[in-house]
C-alpha cells in the first residue's frame, strides 16, 4: 500500500526561518568553558528547581502539508538529594496543518529514587488529512484489485494512551509493566474514498485496548543526548479482541542503540540504531506499521503511511559533532540509514529496501540535560523531507 508523492524542496526555504523561544523558570547560571573543553556543570545547582521551556517552529510532512506547533516543556528533578536519576519531563504538543489536520497530546516522564523507578504517562490524538494511495476495486464490485492503484482523499483518526512501571531489578537491567490502548482509523473525505477505504479494510476498526511487559538494559551516560553506552529495549503488547470481533494480537517492540565516542571530550560520537515491530495473531489493517512512523517512532526520510504492512525494521546510523559555538551548544548530525515493511503484502525478501541519507543542525535549549531542538534534512526514495522537533530521533 502507497501514498502518493508530494515532497516539495522549496520548503528549506520557509525552514530555514525557523524560530524558538525559551522561557526560563531559574535564572542562568555561568559555566565554565572552554574552546577545547566541553561546558562543565554544577551537578548539584543544575538540578534544583523547575526548568520551563517553549518551543514553537514551523514544521512539514509531504502528506499533511505545512504547519505550527507548539510544545511547552517542563524539566526537573523529583527525588530531594538524587545526583543519578536522568531529568524528569513533563511537556504538552499541538500542531495544525494547512490541510486542516491536527494533534495534541501530553507525555511525562519520571526517573526516581536515583534512577531506581521509571514512569512514563503518554496520551494523543487527532485527525490527519492524506492523499492516500489504495488499492482499486473491480468494476461494480467492492473488490480489491490487487494489480491497480489509485488514490483517495482520506482521513487518519488516532488516539492513544500508553504508560508504564519499571524498576531496576539489577545493575542496569529494568523490568516492569504498562497498560496500552489504540485506536487508529480511516475514513473517506467524499463518498468515492470511503468507499476505497472500507474495500481495503481501513474503515471501522476498533480500539485495542493491550497489557506491555516491558524489559530494558540501559548503560547509556545521558537518556536524551548520550556520548556512550547501549540501550537494549523489548517490549511485548498483549491486545485482546475488541468491537465483538477477532482482532486479538501480539505486538513485539524491539529496540537496539549503541553510541560511542571516538574521541576523549565526547565531540566526535557514532550512535546507531535497530528497530523492529513484528506483529503476531489477527491485527486490523489499520494496526499494521506505517513506515515513516510506527508506534510513535520516527523512520526519517519517508510519508508516514505511504509503506505499510505488518511488520516493520529500520536501522539508522549517525554521526554527531559538538561545536566549541555559543558554548558548545552547537551540534550537526550526518545520517545513514535503511529499512523496510513486510510480512502480508509481501514477505521479507520481496519487500522494498527504503535507504536514506540526511544532515541536520542542534542547538541544545538545555545543556546540562543535554536535550536539543533539531532540524533535519533528508533525502530518499520520497525526495526532500524536513524534520523540526525537540529531543533527538533517537
Amino acid at each position: 500500500m502507497y501514498l502518493s508523492k508530494c515532497s516539495s524542496f522549496y520548503i528549506v526555504l520557509l525552514l530555514l526561518f525557523s524560530i524558538n523561544f525559551t522561557i526560563n523558570a531559574q535564572s542562568d547560571k555561568k559555566k565554565k568553558s572552554g574552546k577545547k573543553e566541553m561546558t562543565k556543570f554544577n551537578t548539584v545547582e543544575e538540578r534544583k528547581g523547575v526548568k520551563l521551556r517553549v518551543v514553537p517552529g514551523p514544521m512539514y510532512d509531504p502528506s499533511i502539508k505545512f504547519g505550527l506547533f507548539v510544545a511547552p516543556m517542563l524539566t526537573y528533578y523529583p527525588s530531594k538529594g538524587d545526583t543519578i536519576s536522568p531529568v524528569s519531563m513533563t511537556s504538552f504538543y499541538g500542531m495544525y496543518t494547512t490541510n486542516n489536520s491536527y494533534i495534541a497530546g501530553f507525555n511525562n516522564e519520571l526517573y526516581l529514587k536515583e534512577d531506581t523507578w521509571r514512569v512514563r504517562v503518554r496520551a494523543g490524538g487527532g485527525g490527519l488529512n492524506k492523499d492516500i494511495s489504495l488499492y482499486n476495486v473491480y468494476d461494480n464490485t467492492l473488490d480489491v484489485d490487487t494489480t491497480n492503484i489509485t488514490t483517495a482523499d482520506a482521513k487518519q483518526n488516532v488516539f492513544q494512551f500508553d504508560s508504564y512501571l519499571m524498576r531496576r531489578v539489577y545493575n542496569k537491567l529494568y523490568m516492569g509493566l504498562g497498560y496500552n490502548y489504540k485506536k487508529i482509523d480511516f475514513e473517506g473525505n467524499n463518498s468515492r474514498a470511503d468507499t476505497l477505504v472500507e474495500a481495503n479494510g481501513l474503515a471501522g476498526s476498533s480500539g485495542n485496548n493491550g497489557v506491555a511487559y516491558k524489559m530494558d538494559f540501559d548503560t547509556r551516560d545521558n537518556v536524551n543526548y548520550p556520548y556512550k553506552g547501549y540501550f537494549l529495549s523489548y517490549t511485548g503488547y498483549q491486545y485482546f479482541n475488541s468491537g465483538g470481533k477477532s482482532n486479538a494480537y501480539f505486538a513485539n517492540l524491539l529496540k537496539i542503540m549503541g553510541f560511542w565516542s571516538i574521541n576523549k571530550n565526547s565531540r566526535h560520537v557514532i550512535a546507531a540504531k535497530v528497530y523492529a515491530n513484528l506483529l503476531a495473531g489477527d491485527p486490523e489493517v489499520a494496526n499494521f506499521s506505517y513506515y515513516g512512523r510506527v508506534n510513535g517512532d520516527v523512520q526519517r526520510g519517508y510519508q508516514s503511511g505511504r509503506r505499510v504492512d505488518k511488520n516493520a525494521l529500520n536501522i539508522e546510523v549517525e554521526y554527531r559533532w559538538t561545536t566549541p559555538l555559543f558554548d558548545n551548544r552547537l551540534r550537526f548530525m550526518g545520517l545513514l540509514g535503511n529499512g523496510k515493511v513486510f510480512g502480508y503484502y509481501n514477505d521479507f525478501t520481496e519487500a522494498e529496501w527504503l535507504p536514506v541519507v540526511g544532515v541536520g543542525v542542534r542547538y541544545a535549549i538545555l545543556p546540562y540535560e543535554r536535550i536539543n531542538v533539531r532540524l533535519d534534512t533528508t533525502y530518499s526514495k520520497d525526495g526532500f523531507i524536513w524534520y523540526f522537533g525537540i529531543r533527538e530521533a533517537f
